[in-house]
């Protein structure tokens, strides 16, 4: 099964400063949970291009310069490293390639060249083994194999030049929701609003788009007919640039979601940060939290925490985020938000699996969205894959554990099980009571999850066998690596379930996930098969998880 291949390219005016970055990471997220591999290409932060060549006239020669290409590619460069830390963080699988790496080559003026020729091959093989791959846009490899700059505005062309070698969809993301007739952000009283595209033909954004795309990157989709998209990140709206229009859209002008919490802990202090860095879309409402004064004192201001959830009600909330623990009174409360019309976004793995079906079918009868994506697997997308290919499922092998696979990993290096333990406490992948991590629990309440979005069973959590790696030790030196697999499959006997520890062939894609990461293998009826992978333990994979669900349900509200 041929995964689908999107090109994103980020602007310099989305990338203004470090934070953006982060912002970025989040976009590229959203789209790799919905199945499909991403091709970041990037521009240079801000003005960091003008930075250089501003360097270069005070030190260089006058006139054209042999060099200066070399010294200008860096800002693209440093921008796509940037890019890729902020997706490591996330638990995203990116990987850096450069226009060499890539046999990105172009032909012509060095700092004015046009492309020629790409390795489709080997874009396509690094896609194959890291889902993502991050590259600079507006750099190629020229003439005597020296850099060559394609122009004012290259990333387009890079990004749009890319898509079409493989045959893949293009997003330009800017600073603005699309195309308009002028620039939106320039007032003008007497030529009153602006018109917004919800397409164009390529003739149309030549007349239109000229100082918001690169001409050459324009030039280059009208004469290969290679359709495009243009927005911006977070709003899932676009003018799609093609064989049609001009068609008018109205201006998408998201509500401002109020929000309300219960946790604050390694994954809740997360979540707020995060949210508290989109304030221009959400706004925290309220937290629910067992001590105050310990929050409080950490400078959360009082009128904001709570330990009551009549007080969170009152609040009236759009959105209701438990990134609690327990069952009780979780479960509950989600119960209680979703028959008031309430979303509930929820990490805890527990209360959802116990609420099952039940509570999505409550959910759906109150015509609101129970969204979960953080409770199994981290930033590993599991169970998005199992609810798009529900049906043809016949088998999933996974790691459900992140705290569990790099404590294995540490105790295969020689630590010993307390170290390994300790070691991941210190690193905020295992809670201070790690019995559910060590014993299993908290894996069989995924395998629970799995087992109801990819095959519709309810399964009870006393009925799925595992391994409990408590006070584990190696007996002798494994031959591949050491993991606690969980499984979910069906045959003609029915679903059967289970988490084992096994030693793990090297060649094996599960035994590759290293410390906190998670690898699932999914297998279908025809018997092809899908891997997924990410990190399944962590304060900001979780975190990530949490916000792409809060953006799917932001989505609703895009016209409000």
């Amino acid at each position: 099964m041929p995964v689908p291949v999107i090109v994103l390219n980020f602007g310099h005016s989305v990338l203004r400063s470090l934070d953006d970055y982060t912002q970025a990471a989040s976009e590229i997220y959203r789209h790799y949970r919905q199945g499909q591999n991403v091709v970041a290409v990037t521009s240079a932060q801000g003005d960091q291009t003008d930075v250089l060549m501003a360097e270069a006239r005070r030190i260089g020669p006058d006139g054209i310069a042999k060099n200066l290409a070399e010294l200008i590619q860096l800002g693209e460069r440093r921008s796509a490293a940037r890019l890729a830390l902020a997706l490591e963080r996330i638990g995203a699988p990116a990987f850096v390639r450069q226009a060499r790496d890539l046999g990105l080559k172009a032909s012509g003026p060095h700092m004015d060249a046009e492309l020629v020729s790409m390795n489709v091959a080997q874009i396509e093989k690094d896609l194959k083994d890291h889902d993502i791959v991050v590259m600079p846009g507006y750099v190629a490899i020229g003439e005597n194999d020296r850099p060559a700059l394609l122009g004012n505005g290259g990333a387009d062309l890079s990004a749009l030049y890319v898509a079409h070698r493989l045959g893949a969809e293009a997003i330009l993301l800017k600073d603005v929701d699309g195309i308009y007739s002028r620039d939106p952000k320039a007032h003008d009283p007497n030529k009153g609003n602006a018109k917004r595209y919800g397409e164009l033909t390529w003739d149309d954004a030549k007349k239109l788009a000229g100082p918001l795309i690169a001409p050459k990157a324009l030039d280059f989709a009208a004469a290969h007919k290679l359709p495009f998209r243009v927005g911006t990140p977070g709003i899932p709206v676009f003018t799609r640039v093609g064989d049609k229009g001009p068609v008018t859209s109205p201006k998408p002008q998201p509500k401002k979601l109020r929000i309300a919490m219960m946790g604050l802990g390694v994954v809740g202090g997360g979540v707020h940060r995060r949210i508290a860095a989109n304030a221009e879309r959400f706004e925290i409402v309220k937290i629910m939290v067992r001590n105050p004064e310990k929050y409080i004192g950490q400078g959360y201001p009082k009128d904001l925490l709570t330990t009551e959830f009549e007080d969170v009600l009152a609040d009236k909330p759009d959105v209701f985020i438990d990134v609690s623990g327990p069952i009780d009174p979780a479960l509950d409360y989600c119960r209680r938000a979703l028959a008031k019309g309430i979303h509930i976004i929820s990490a805890n793995k527990q209360a959802i699996a116990a609420g099952g079906q039940n509570l999505i079918n409550l959910a759906a009868q109150h015509n609101v969205q129970l969204l979960f994506s953080s409770a199994a697997g981290g930033g590993m997308p599991i169970l998005e894959m199992c609810l798009r290919e529900r049906g043809r499922i016949t088998r999933i092998e996974a790691l459900l554990n992140g705290t569990t696979n790099y404590m294995l990993g540490e105790i295969t290096k020689g630590r010993s099980y307390e170290q390994a333990l300790k070691d991941a406490q210190d690193k905020g992948f295992a809670e201070a009571d790690p019995s559910a991590d060590v014993g299993g629990a908290d894996a069989a309440a995924k395998i629970r999850l799995l087992a109801l979005l990819g095959f519709g069973e309810e399964i009870e959590l006393d009925d799925i066998p595992r391994d409990s790696i408590e006070n584990f030790a190696l007996k002798d030196k494994p031959k591949g690596a050491m993991k606690r697999i969980a499984t979910c499959a069906v045959d003609k006997s029915g679903l059967s379930t289970g988490l084992s520890l096994k030693d793990v062939s090297l060649d094996n894609f599960i035994a590759q996930a290293e410390g906190e990461e998670a690898h699932a293998v999914f297998t279908f009826k025809d018997g092809d098969q899908y891997r997924i992978r990410g990190k399944g333990a962590g304060r900001w994979p979780t975190a990530e998880a949490v916000m792409a669900d809060l953006y799917d349900i932001s989505a609703g509200y895009i016209f409000n």
